[in-house]
C-alpha cells in the first residue's frame, strides 16, 4: 500500500534560510504528518480502496461456480493438495518482478506496456467471458424422471436371472399342510409376460422356494424337495428329496430328517459328465443347510438316485433366516449372500480327512472361500451385485451396500486365498444416503456400456463411464431389496410387497418410467454459448483499447478489478486454503523484503504508475484527480546531503501542488482474495463463514495499514492484509467448523 508523499512549498534550494523559518517548516511537517490528520484527510481514498478490495473479491465468489463447473482448476483437482505448485507460482512471480525491473532499466517500457497487456487482456477474459455466460446463458433445468406407470402382481419375485428376467413363485395355502402348493414362474423382466410356469405340490414342505441360478438349470428348495428346471423351457429336469423318502408314507408322521442333509436351505445342481454307457447326465447337488454346511451329493437323472459324496462348513451366514442372493459364478464356484455376510466358495469335488492321529468328534473339512465379506458388526448388507468393472473389461467387481449408505468394491478374481482387493477407483464411499436399496448396471446411455445404477434413501443414482459421474439423479422412492433394470428407453423397478408376512405371502410391484436421455441427465461442466463467448471478448477488447487511448484512474480501476476477480476465483480454485496460507506468507515475506530492504519494489510501483496499467488500483484523495497528471515519484522525500543545501535540511520540490490520490498493489487484493474463494470452495461445510472471516481478517489488517501509510511512507501491504486474512481464517476455521478446516492432505 503507498500513497503519493505531500508536497511543500518553500523556499527553492540555495535561498539562505533563516532559523525561524526551518522550525516554521518543520512544525508545519509534524502538523501535516500527524496521523490522526492525516487518515481524516485520507479517509475518502481509505474508503474508496476498501470499496475495490471488498468489491473484488465479491467478483471472484460471483464467477467460483462457474469455474468449478468448467473445471478451471490451473493444476487439476490432484494438483489442489500439492506443494510444488506453490514453489512454481512464487518463482513466476519473482521472474514477472526481476524481468519488469530490467525491461525497465533498459529502457524498454513500450516492450513492458505491451507485453503486460497481452497479459491483462487474458486475464480479463477470465472475468468477461464466464461473466457474460453466468448473465446471458440460463441455467439447463433437468426434467425429473419419475415412474407414470405401476402394476401390482400377486406373485413374489424370487430371484432375477443373468438374462434380465425373473423367477417369482404364488404361494398356495390349502386346508392343511398336506394341501399347500406354489406356483413358480419365470417372467420377463418387466414381469408383463410368461415364459414357462409349473404348479407343485410342497408338502412335507413348505409353499416357498429358494431358487439357485446355475449352468445346467434354476435348482429350487423349499427345505424338502430339491426341483431343477431347464432354464428355456421351464422343464422338469428333477426332483430330489432332502429327506429319507425311500420309505415315506406321504405323512406328516413319518418325515425322517437325512442325517447326511439335515434340511435344505439352498441348492445347486450341477453337470459334470455324461455315463458313457446310458449318456445319462451325471453331476452333483450342492447344497446348503442350516449349519452352515455344504454338501455335495452325486446325482443320476434317469434315476434320481443321490449319494453322499462330500461335506464341507462355511462361515456363519445365518441364511435361514434371510438371504439376499444366491447364484451360481462359473463352473466352481457359487456366491451366497445375506445380510450378515458374502462368500464366494469353491465347488470341490471332495473333502480332505483331517490330519490327524484322532478325528475330532463332528469334524468337518472348511470348505475352499475364494472371498469372504463379514458385516455381522451391526452394519448389515442391504444390497448386494456382482458387475463388470467400468476400469477394466476383462475384471468384475463385487459391490456391497450396507444399511449406513456404506459402499464398497472389490475385484473379483480366481485366488482362493478368501480375499479380494479393494478397488481403490471406487470413491464411493459413505456418499449416499443408507440404506443402499438397489445395485443394478445395465446400459440407458446405448453406448455399450453399462453404468452402475445405486439406489439409496434419496431415490436412484446412475453413474456414467470410469469416472462414474453421476449423470442421472432420480427422485423416487427406492424400496429395500429393489430391483432395477431397462428395456429400451423405460426404466423398471420391482419392489416387494408384504401381504402376510406370517404365512410367507408376498405381492410384487412393478413401477416403470420412460427416460427421457435429452432432458434428464444431469448437467455437469459449462453450458458455452458462442453469443456470450464473443459478448465477453467484446467487452475485453473495449476496456483494453480504453486502457490504451485514454489510461483515465476509473477506467484503470474498472479493468483492475475485472482483472483481479478472474485471477482471484482461478487461484482459489486451484488449491486448498492451507497451501495459499503457506503461499500467502512466502509472499508477505518477500515482499516486506522488496520494499524494506531491495526497494526494488517502489521501482515497479513507479513503472506501473508511468505506464497507467492496471497493476495498481488508485483511490483518489478529491474530486479532479487525474491519472494522467500522475508525474510524482511514490518514494519517500530525501534529505540533502549537499554542500550547497543545509545538512538534513528537506529537498522540495517547487511545482503547482498536484491532486492527490492512493495506490494500492492488486496482489494485496488477490493475496486475501484467493484465500476467501479457496475456504469456500474448499470446505464442504462452513466454508462460507470461514471465507467471510479471511475477507474480515483482511479489512481488519487494512484497517491497521492505513495508520502506517497514512505517515505518507510506501508501505508493504502484504504483511499486514495477508496477516489479518489469514488470522480471520484460523478464527473463523475454529469457529465454524474445527481441525477440519486445516486437514486437507498436503503432499510435495
Amino acid at each position: 500500500m503507498i500513497r503519493k508523499p505531500p508536497s511543500l512549498s518553500v523556499q527553492s534550494m540555495g535561498e539562505s534560510t533563516s532559523e525561524d523559518h526551518v522550525k516554521r517548516v518543520e512544525r508545519e511537517l509534524a502538523k501535516e504528518d500527524s496521523l490522526l490528520a492525516n487518515m481524516l484527510e485520507q479517509a475518502p481514498g481509505m474508503i474508496g480502496m476498501a470499496f475495490m478490495f471488498v468489491i473484488t473479491i465479491s467478483l471472484g465468489l460471483w464467477l467460483q461456480p462457474w469455474f468449478n463447473a468448467a473445471g478451471l482448476q490451473a493444476f487439476g483437482e490432484s494438483g489442489a493438495t500439492q506443494a510444488r505448485w506453490i514453489m512454481l507460482e512464487l518463482v513466476a512471480i519473482f521472474a514477472f518482478t526481476f524481468l519488469i525491473l530490467w525491461l525497465a532499466k533498459k529502457h524498454l517500457q513500450k516492450v513492458i506496456k505491451y507485453g503486460l497487456l497481452a497479459v491483462l487482456f487474458l486475464a480479463l477474459c477470465y472475468t468477461t467471458v464466464p461473466g457474460a455466460h453466468i448473465l446471458l446463458v440460463p441455467d439447463v433445468e433437468t426434467e425429473a424422471f419419475v415412474f407414470t406407470d405401476s402394476e401390482l402382481f400377486e406373485e413374489d419375485a424370487i430371484s432375477f436371472n443373468s438374462d434380465g428376467t425373473m423367477i417369482t413363485q404364488v404361494v398356495q395355502l390349502g386346508q392343511s399342510i398336506e394341501e399347500h402348493s406354489f406356483v413358480i414362474s419365470k417372467r420377463s423382466a418387466n414381469a408383463s409376460s410368461v415364459e414357462w410356469q409349473h404348479e407343485l405340490d410342497a408338502f412335507p414342505g413348505q409353499p416357498n422356494i429358494n431358487v439357485m441360478e446355475g449352468e445346467y438349470a434354476y435348482t429350487a428348495t423349499n427345505g424338502m424337495w430339491i426341483w431343477s428346471f431347464d432354464k428355456d423351457s421351464g422343464e422338469i429336469l428333477s426332483k430330489y428329496a432332502c429327506f429319507e423318502a425311500d420309505d415315506w408314507n406321504g405323512t406328516s408322521e413319518d418325515i425322517r430328517e437325512d442325517p447326511d442333509i439335515m434340511g435344505c436351505i439352498t441348492a445347486l445342481e450341477v453337470v459334470e459328465e455324461p455315463d458313457g454307457d446310458t449318456g445319462a447326465a451325471k453331476g452333483a447337488l450342492y447344497i446348503t443347510n442350516a449349519a452352515n454346511q455344504l454338501i455335495r451329493m452325486n446325482t443320476f437323472h434317469d434315476v434320481n438316485i443321490t449319494s453322499l459324496q462330500a461335506k464341507w462348513s462355511f462361515q456363519q451366514l445365518q441364511m435361514n433366516e434371510e438371504i439376499l442372493q444366491i447364484k451360481q459364478l462359473d463352473t466352481d464356484s457359487m456366491l451366497l449372500v445375506s445380510p450378515v455376510g458374502a462368500t464366494i466358495i469353491h465347488l470341490e469335488e471332495t473333502s480332505d480327512p483331517f490330519n490327524g492321529p484322532i478325528t475330532p468328534n463332528g469334524w468337518i473339512d472348511e470348505s475352499t472361500t475364494e472371498w469372504f465379506y463379514d458385516s455381522s458388526e451391526g452394519n448389515p448388507i442391504t444390497a448386494f451385485n456382482i458387475v463388470s468393472s467400468p476400469w477394466e473389461d476383462s475384471e468384475q467387481l463385487a459391490i456391497v451396500g450396507r444399511e449406513d449408505g456404506l459402499l464398497e468394491a472389490f475385484i473379483v478374481d480366481d485366488d482362493t486365498d478368501g480375499e479380494f482387493e479393494m478397488e481403490d477407483r471406487f470413491l464411493a464411499g459413505d456418499a449416499f444416503e443408507g440404506p443402499i436399496n438397489a445395485i443394478d448396471s445395465f446400459d440407458i446411455s446405448g453406448d455399450d456400456e453399462n453404468e452402475l445404477w445405486i439406489g439409496d434413501a434419496d431415490g436412484i443414482h446412475g453413474l456414467f463411464y470410469s469416472s462414474l459421474i453421476e449423470y442421472a439423479t432420480f427422485d423416487v422412492e427406492v424400496p429395500e431389496r429393489s430391483k432395477l433394470s431397462v428395456e429400451g428407453d423405460t426404466i423398471q423397478m420391482v419392489n416387494k410387497v408384504t401381504v402376510n408376512e406370517l404365512d410367507g405371502i408376498y405381492s410384487m410391484n412393478v413401477d416403470s418410467g420412460d427416460f427421457d436421455s435429452d432432458n434428464m441427465y444431469n448437467t455437469y461442466g459449462i453450458q458455452l454459448s458462442d453469443s456470450a463467448t464473443l459478448i465477453g471478448l467484446v467487452i475485453a477488447v473495449v476496456l483494453m483499447v480504453l486502457l490504451i487511448v485514454h489510461p483515465e484512474w476509473y477506467v484503470v480501476n474498472t479493468v483492475g478489478v475485472l482483472v483481479g476477480g478472474g485471477v482471484i476465483v482461478m487461484l482459489g480454485v486451484t488449491f486448498v486454503p492451507t497451501l495459499i496460507v503457506i503461499f500467502m506468507v512466502l509472499a508477505a515475506i518477500y515482499d516486506a523484503w522488496a520494499v524494506y530492504r531491495s526497494k526494488h519494489m517502489l521501482d515497479l510501483a513507479d513503472t506501473m504508475i508511468g505506464l497507467n496499467l492496471p497493476i495498481l488500483l488508485v483511490a483518489p484523495q478529491e474530486s479532479g484527480y487525474s491519472m494522467l497528471d500522475e508525474k510524482d515519484t511514490i518514494r519517500p522525500v530525501e534529505t540533502s546531503q549537499d554542500s550547497e543545501t543545509p545538512v538534513n535540511q528537506p529537498v522540495m520540490k517547487k511545482r503547482k501542488k498536484p491532486k492527490e490520490a492512493m495506490f494500492m498493489g492488486l496482489g494485496d487484493v488477490i493475496f486475501p482474495g484467493m484465500l476467501v474463494i479457496s475456504c469456500v470452495d474448499s470446505i464442504s461445510t462452513g466454508g462460507l463463514a470461514v471465507g467471510i472471516s479471511a475477507l474480515i481478517g483482511g479489512l481488519v489488517g487494512y484497517l491497521v495499514l492505513m495508520g502506517y501509510v497514512a505517515s505518507g511512507r510506501p508501505q508493504a501491504g502484504l504483511p499486514l492484509l495477508n496477516g489479518g486474512a489469514i488470522l480471520g481464517y484460523i478464527i473463523g476455521g475454529l469457529i465454524f467448523v474445527g481441525s477440519a478446516a486445516f486437514s486437507f492432505g498436503i503432499t510435495l
